[in-house]
């Protein structure tokens, strides 16, 4: 199920002169809440509502499921909703985990964890897990969750410049609010 190896692209897209993210960060996400747009495809294990005005990406990386930006350029705020079907397979999650991180750090980019909580979304059960990404282009903060599915195996993250966080954090927990399997 491993992520991981498919990390370097959301990676660079969201650290390109991420300190410069600021204002269009801010206006997508203004006080109160960002409108939502509902999307709904046939390819997709899920229905969910997007942030209107962000625009949608292809890393080329093979994942199944919805990449979505802030801006069509870097800097961005990043959103991925990802599956992998898991093919009867069992997934342990910390195990996901510990891959990701060790995949991250061999980026180059320090990771610093900052916390962990259960989580579920449309039914799913999962974890939630918190980290700051230091690299020489950036702060970056990054919310992951991986849920363990009946048929797929989930990582719904967002990847945002560390002084948009607060704000863009908002609307990817409405996003999540929005999650039906």
């Amino acid at each position: 199920m491993k992520f991981h190896a498919l990390l370097a692209p959301a990676l660079r897209f969201a650290l390109t002169g991420a300190a410069l993210l600021g204002v269009s960060a801010q206006a997508q996400t203004a006080a109160g809440q960002t409108p939502l747009v509902k999307v709904t495809d046939a390819k997709l294990p899920f229905d969910v509502s997007l942030p209107r005005g962000w625009v949608g990406l292809n890393l080329k990386d093979g994942l199944g499921g919805i990449t979505i930006a802030s801006q069509p350029q870097p800097p961005a705020a990043l959103m991925r909703l990802l599956y992998i079907p898991k093919n009867g397979k069992k997934v342990d999650l910390k195990s996901e985990f510990s891959s990701f991180e060790k995949a991250v750090e061999g980026s180059g980019s320090a990771l610093t964890f900052k916390g962990e909580k259960l989580a579920n979304y449309g039914g799913v059960s999962g974890l939630m897990r918190q980290y700051v990404i230091t690299s020489k282009e950036g702060t970056l903060v990054m919310r992951v969750w991986f849920g363990n599915g009946a048929k797929n195996f989930y990582s719904f993250q967002l990847t945002v410049p560390s002084q948009a966080f607060e704000r863009v954090n908002k609307t990817f927990e409405q996003v999540l609010a929005t999650i039906k399997f």
